[in-house]
């Protein structure tokens, strides 16, 4: 897949896609301005002089500030997985890399070698509430990937593992959001 600009995700990968996963909506960029309206009618219910100008600056700057955290989010936790490749954020992994897809943590466990590995993407820690997949590659290495669904996350990449490690390049799409 090649990236429309270098650093940034490109377009959708080809084929099938089997996990999907984005960061914020960009409904959430109408949350600031949608309490301003709320707050302006409140106060012309209540009698009270409106506050115009302010509740104006406040929307626009909350628009605009959580613009640029959708589009972060949108970058950096942008996850697909496809028969032959695995991408997290602006980050590509070749599936016939990955050699063994670890166990996921569970309850009374110590904690795994993978749990603190390093996570794919360009992020250096797993955001809030995400949770980790680790990944054994074929140098040895541990890393982790990361979702807000490790369950299914954990299930499309040990189909898909053993899929391309056997030669094989099938699957349906599923998007567990």
């Amino acid at each position: 897949m090649a990236a429309s600009e270098p650093g940034r995700p490109g377009p959708e990968p080809e084929g099938p896609v089997l996990f999907a996963e984005d960061g914020w909506s960009w409904a959430w960029i109408f949350a600031g301005p949608l309490f301003c309206a709320g707050a302006a009618v409140f106060e012309l219910g209540m009698g009270a002089p409106v506050h115009w100008l302010m509740l104006t600056v406040c929307a626009i700057a909350t628009a605009m500030c959580h613009g640029v955290m959708i589009a972060a989010t949108r970058v950096h936790g942008r996850v697909r997985l496809t028969p032959t490749t695995y991408i997290q954020g602006t980050e590509e992994l070749e599936l016939d890399r990955v050699e063994q897809v670890l166990p996921l943590p569970g309850e009374g466990r110590p904690e795994a070698s993978w749990e603190t590995a390093r996570t794919l993407g360009e992020l250096h820690e797993i955001p809030r509430r995400r949770r980790s997949v680790g990944l054994r590659l074929d140098t040895g290495a541990e890393v982790r990937a990361w979702t807000r669904h490790p369950v299914a996350l954990h299930a499309a990449l040990e189909t898909a593992v053993r899929s391309a490690s056997s030669g094989t390049a099938t699957g349906t799409a599923a998007d567990p959001t």
